[in-house]
């Protein structure tokens, strides 16, 4: 059973230009270690259809209802009334095991999740010892801090272009040397802290000092969400 600290430390941050809202939640779960051992019998494999740089395995079925019950009022308050009634949501462990030199380019810049404003990205760290976390960015060119379904088309189409032109420059992970974008914040990666954010915004994992392991005990492990309206 997933239970949520009762005492878990909210904050939310208002994050570059346009003060997209990015909600911190320290300590929320009451016993995170469950979630790890969950995570380490799981059944793990290579995703399906994303650009997720790792492997993926099932999250335990109370989880999702459970954090979004906990955690409804927080989200209501952060990104408005949109989160009040019923939701839908998804979701998977998330292990992060790839070296830099398998990852593409569209896998070393900043990127969006979806371009609805409706939809929110939840990240929650189960590794320990683990440096990196999640970084926020500005698109240099266009100044964009997100992507809604109106930027979309011209955004895609102008980095699309840029990489073809200049795609070697994209020499390490996303990050704050990335160029052509400017990291507006960083939520850094600590043990049992979640970090939700619109999934319009861009942002990227941070792999500066993460432990990559297969070992979902030792390695860079998460649990990523998504929640959205259910008539969204």
């Amino acid at each position: 059973m997933i239970a949520l600290n009762p005492k878990a430390q909210v904050r939310l941050n208002r994050v570059g230009r346009d003060a997209v809202p990015v909600l911190v939640i320290d300590d929320l779960c009451l016993d995170p270690d469950d979630l790890v051992e969950a995570a380490a019998a799981a059944d793990w494999t290579p995703p399906d259809g994303t650009f997720y740089p790792g492997l993926n395995a099932p999250l335990p079925p109370d989880y999702l209802p459970e954090i979004y019950a906990g955690l409804s009022r927080s989200l209501v308050r952060a990104f408005g009334e949109a989160f009040t009634g019923a939701m839908s949501a998804h979701g998977f462990f998330a292990l992060a095991t790839w070296p830099l030199e398998a990852f593409g380019p569209w896998q070393r810049i900043p990127h969006y999740d979806q371009p609805h404003p409706a939809h929110l990205a939840m990240v929650h760290y189960l590794g320990k010892a683990q440096g990196g976390g999640t970084g926020f960015f500005r698109h240099d060119a266009t100044g964009y801090e997100w992507i809604d379904a109106g930027r979309r088309e011209g955004y895609l189409s102008g980095v699309t272009d840029w990489i073809g032109r200049q795609g070697d420059q994209l020499t390490t992970h996303a990050g704050p040397k990335t160029p052509c974008y400017t990291m507006t914040d960083r939520v850094d990666f600590a043990f049992n802290r979640a970090v939700i954010y619109p999934s319009y915004a861009l942002h990227c994992a941070l792999f500066d000092g993460a432990r990559l392991s297969e070992d979902p005990r030792a390695g860079r492990l998460t649990a990523n969400s998504f929640f959205y309206p259910a008539a969204a």
